[in-house]
């Protein structure tokens, strides 16, 4: 009898741990979404070399950084939330493109390694190097300019991340 019992307790601890989770999935998948767009924003804003364009974006990709609940994220999430919003900050409080583009290589780095944790991205998003500056980011298209140089044709796709719905 008491095999069972503690067999039954272990079931329903792994079934309510499994809602919890799929429960803060819910929870985190708006936020980190939004977080993903603000991201592409900044990036395709940091494309053009427009510093100023790029402080006002990552401000509003800070906005969005700080959005994100806190309660019950494991501490690995939580470093990876605050250091996206390090970089966030950094290059909103400066307009300087070059300086701009130094934070963006940690803040892709970062962003890469949650949105690969969590699996909660709504669009497929490409891990991209940049040949010329040895960088990555994320973009929505398998093609395009990079955001460190500004340049076409000098980048490669080294990762696919699907969408999860």
């Amino acid at each position: 009898m008491k095999v069972l019992k503690t067999a039954t307790l272990s079931i329903l601890y792994v079934l309510l741990f499994t809602i919890g989770v799929g429960a803060q999935d819910k929870v985190l998948k708006e936020p980190v979404n939004t977080v993903i767009n603000n991201y592409l924003a900044l990036k395709n804003t940091l494309i053009t070399a427009d510093g100023d364009a790029a402080e006002i974006k990552a401000k509003t990709l800070l906005n969005s950084v700080s959005a994100i609940p806190k309660a019950g994220l494991s501490t690995d999430v939580t470093d990876l939330v605050a250091k996206l919003a390090y970089d966030s900050r950094h290059i909103s409080e400066v307009n300087k493109v070059p300086h701009q583009r130094e934070h963006f290589a940690s803040l892709s780095y970062n962003l890469y390694t949650l949105v690969k944790k969590l699996r909660i991205n709504n669009t497929v998003l490409y891990r991209q190097y940049c040949t010329m500056t040895k960088n990555y980011f994320l973009s929505e298209s398998d093609k395009g300019r990079d955001p460190y140089m500004g340049m076409a044709n000098c980048t490669k796709v080294t990762e696919t991340l699907p969408a999860f719905r």
